[in-house]
């Protein structure tokens, strides 16, 4: 059986990391299975759509598969991706967000339509969301037996304590010797609310710092509102950072953070970085909005406020509590990548039948 994975959005994303990981243990069970990664990171005016799609009808032009498998519906990919359904492919969206909800007025309405629209060539549907799942289901009741929850999932063989490089650890321990080491990871761009938790800066104990890792578009921005609000000297930008890397930080930090604004958007996410700092057992500070509230026991909640947020962080750097040893548990149990994928690939040689 022949797969290809492909994401719509740019190398530096989120979206993308998902693609990855899916591509990278189906390719564990199915040999067969490719991956066009994405050519550029993040344009300014979304550009990097502009010239994916191109990039993306050459590559699959002379191409045969069984199954294609897309994160996030956009034409830069789902429109290629028609020239292999022609051919006889299933075609399977992922549909990772609510991408619309980030924009407002006529640009809202524009991806709202859009991908609307291109749903609508897909013989499957998934998703990592259970508000998410039930509202495609409402907007596509053609697709009621056709949306598959494909879990928000953790590589285990990357965020895993035991496979971090111990002296970068030690390193970046001793590089912040004395102070509280907290660490933030995201794609900087609108949907990263890494404004707020500069805000929470100001009222977090004087003897942390914050390392965020992550480029993208507002980067700079974020750099410069740092600056003008007087917490520069507390946060260090640590720019794109791979995966590994990133662990040994996470590894080194005392606490991890994770914050969202309240918004109806945000109720359709399944964190990334939540999972990831829990597969590595770390206190983690998020607050309570949307599924995260289902995290409750194994991380330090706050309402979404920053001001409330710098209050649970500092209680979380005083705790001597391990919340995330419950929460490690929690993601071996649910969110494996192994396990999940494993499960995702016996449903598509089943034939697509429906998920219960």
């Amino acid at each position: 059986m022949n797969i290809l994975v492909i994401s719509s959005q740019a190398s530096n994303t989120g979206s993308t990391l998902r693609a990855e990981y899916i591509y990278k243990y189906l390719k564990k069970v199915n040999d067969n299975t490719d991956y066009i990664k994405p050519p550029f990171k993040s344009m300014p005016f979304m550009m990097d759509f502009i010239f994916s799609l191109v990039y993306n009808f050459f590559r699959v032009m002379n191409m045969r598969y069984d199954f294609v498998i897309i994160v996030k519906p956009y034409p830069n990919t789902v429109w290629p991706a028609l020239l292999l359904k022609s051919r006889g492919a299933k075609l399977i969206i992922d549909i990772d967000d609510l991408d619309h909800g980030y924009r407002n007025g006529f640009l809202s309405g524009i991806i709202s339509g859009m991908q609307g629209k291109l749903v609508k060539c897909a013989d499957l549907l998934t998703t990592h969301n259970e508000d998410l799942f039930k509202l495609i289901i409402r907007e596509n009741p053609e697709y009621k037996k056709r949306v598959y929850m494909l879990n928000q999932c953790v590589d285990r063989e990357i965020f895993n304590a035991r496979s971090t490089d111990k002296a970068e650890v030690k390193r970046v321990k001793n590089a912040y010797k004395g102070r509280k080491i907290l660490f933030y990871m995201a794609h900087l761009n609108i949907a990263s609310y890494l404004e707020d938790l500069l805000q929470s800066m100001r009222y977090v104990d004087k003897d942390a710092v914050l390392l965020v890792a992550g480029g993208g578009p507002l980067y700079k921005k974020y750099v410069s509102l740092a600056r003008s609000l007087g917490v520069r000297d507390r946060v260090v930008f640590l720019g794109q950072v791979p995966a590994r890397k990133a662990a040994n930080y996470i590894a080194a930090a005392d606490v991890c953070l994770v914050y969202y604004e309240d918004l109806p958007v945000n109720s359709y996410r399944a964190s990334m970085k939540l999972r990831e700092y829990l597969a590595m057992g770390k206190n983690v500070a998020a607050d309570a909005v949307g599924e995260i509230k289902k995290f409750k026991g194994s991380v330090f909640l706050s309402p979404p406020d920053p001001v409330r947020y710098a209050k649970t962080v500092n209680a979380a750097i005083k705790s001597l509590e391990k919340r995330g040893k419950k929460g490690y548990k929690l993601i071996l149990e649910k969110y494996d990548c192994n396990t999940e994928i494993k499960r995702f690939y016996k449903y598509l040689i089943g034939g697509l039948k429906t998920n219960g």
